[in-house]
């Protein structure tokens, strides 16, 4: 999967050559892993960089014209050990005027990575802005090809074309470049894509055939959408490439996954990759003509006949909707209007299970009552509180760290994940100011599309050390003081 780094701060804005200075670099930062097969078999990261053109401070080249300059160190290390690094001066486009500088440019590199989990470290600094202090992130990257069929990962494209030669844009006679981030605005009504199928025919024999499913999937729920599935025939070969654009001018807006799923002739499936991505589309509304197409006598929601009941149930779906399904929910509970509400949660329900949606419904209804014992509040239900919505959403964490009573801290919970779909290892760290209230706020998380705040820890150990202000706000941790546990039991889950 495309990985996803964002170093967001502040941009001072200004055009004279002083207020310049007081700008601080903004840049977007993602990866993402392929293979090149064969008995020598290759797998290298590609790594995209983009900055914010009006974010730098430019100065005036040999030419008459103004350039930026960052220095780049990109590390990837197992423990202490460096195993591969870049360390290079970028420069941006020239430019004849500083005036009103706006734009993007990005920056494109390729390393090779065996097999293995490595630290991925990243440290920017603008050459002209030494007063600013250089960007430094952290991730966790995995690399894992193994000798049998599997994908590359999926690069979301905003443009495509055919090429010849070499270049790091340049892959398998296509010159790609990459989206900045994995954002969709209404403007944009095409999704492009990149990827690449590896030992196909290794694994299936030569000539065979499978077939590849192309679709889109809600994040909160990981239900296929009926109108963005598409199949295709493949003949199995040593290296394939995925190249395509898929129409998403009536995606509701919500956060999704772009799936690529490969069957064999059984209809099992020998593959499966995902690109998260954000949609943004406010022209798009549930159509309420289709809902009173369906007959409430006929469905099993047409059976809960009282209003209270069935706005609660709906008020349950909150954790697993999206974000146009959850703005229609809030609005229809509202109104005393209980043969649409009938007919929504139906609606609901078939959209994830159309075989059985009652079924479906009685599922989850079950891990409602399992949050609501566990983890009420003094003012909130528990499907209805942090922890209870990360758990109808991803189910039962594989590791509960509890900590209630460390010196210094407020208490606080480490739920660690061994898998998310296709993530690997993902945490999610609550907190509460007061073990009474059993509200636990969700602080930060590094699985896609979660709350990522790189000072959680500042947060727990606030109550010792006081705000962010008080010992600056770029710092990422507490000052280390003894007992203090929270980031040796995030990093070495128990």
């Amino acid at each position: 999967m495309k990985k996803i780094v964002i170093i967001c701060l502040m941009v001072m804005l200004g055009v004279t050559a002083s207020a310049q200075q007081k700008k601080s670099l903004n840049s977007y930062i993602s990866y993402a892993t392929f293979n090149v097969p064969g008995d020598n078999a290759t797998p290298y990261v590609e790594t995209y960089i983009t900055f914010d053109k009006g974010s730098l401070v430019y100065m005036k080249n040999a030419n008459g014209q103004y350039n930026a300059t960052v220095d780049v160190t990109i590390m990837f290390k197992q423990g202490e050990s460096v195993k591969n690094f870049g360390k290079y001066s970028l420069s941006s486009p020239s430019v004849a005027d500083t005036t009103g500088i706006g734009g993007f440019f990005m920056d494109v590199q390729r390393y090779s990575l065996d097999n293995g989990t490595y630290t991925l470290e990243v440290i920017l600094e603008d050459e002209n802005n030494k007063t600013d202090k250089p960007l430094k992130v952290e991730d966790q990257l995995l690399m894992d090809f193994p000798n049998k069929f599997c994908f590359s990962s999926i690069i979301g494209l905003e443009s495509y074309s055919k090429a010849e030669g070499e270049g790091n844009n340049i892959k398998n006679g296509f010159n790609l470049v990459p989206m900045i981030m994995p954002y969709y605005p209404e403007n944009v009504s095409k999704l492009s894509f990149y990827a690449e199928i590896y030992n196909a025919k290794k694994a299936l024999g030569e000539g065979e055939k499978y077939l590849l499913n192309t679709y889109i999937s809600t994040m909160e729920s990981n239900t296929p959408l009926n109108s963005f599935y598409f199949t295709k025939r493949m003949t199995a070969k040593d290296i394939d490439v995925i190249i395509n654009s898929m129409d998403i001018t009536n995606l509701p807006t919500g956060n999704y996954y772009l799936v690529l799923e490969a069957r064999d002739r059984n209809n099992e499936i020998i593959g499966l990759n995902r690109y998260f991505f954000q949609r943004n589309n406010s022209a798009y509304q549930i159509d309420n003509s289709m809902l009173a197409t369906i007959n409430t006598e006929d469905v099993f929601s047409g059976k809960i006949n009282n209003i209270d009941t069935i706005r609660e149930y709906i008020k349950t779906l909150s954790p697993i909707s999206t974000m146009v399904e959850k703005d229609y929910a809030d609005e229809l509970i509202n109104s005393d209007d209980i043969k649409t509400m009938q007919q929504y949660f139906y609606t609901f329900w078939s959209s994830r299970n159309s075989a059985d949606p009652n079924q479906a419904w009685l599922d989850y209804y079950q891990q409602v009552l399992r949050v609501n014992a566990s983890f009420k509040s003094i003012n909130s239900k528990g499907y209805a509180t942090d922890r209870g919505i990360v758990f109808l959403k991803y189910g039962s964490p594989d590791r509960i760290v509890q900590s209630y009573s460390e010196p210094g801290a407020y208490p606080y919970e480490i739920w660690h994940y061994y898998t998310l779909g296709n993530q690997r290892n993902k945490k999610f760290v609550f907190m509460t100011r007061d073990i009474v209230t059993n509200d636990f706020k969700l602080i930060h998380s590094d699985a896609i599309g979660e709350l990522s705040n790189f000072r959680w820890t500042t947060e727990i150990y606030q109550r010792t050390y006081g705000t962010y202000d008080d010992y600056g706000v770029d710092e990422a941790a507490n000052p280390h003081s003894y007992g203090d546990k929270a980031k040796d039991y995030y990093d070495n889950p128990r």
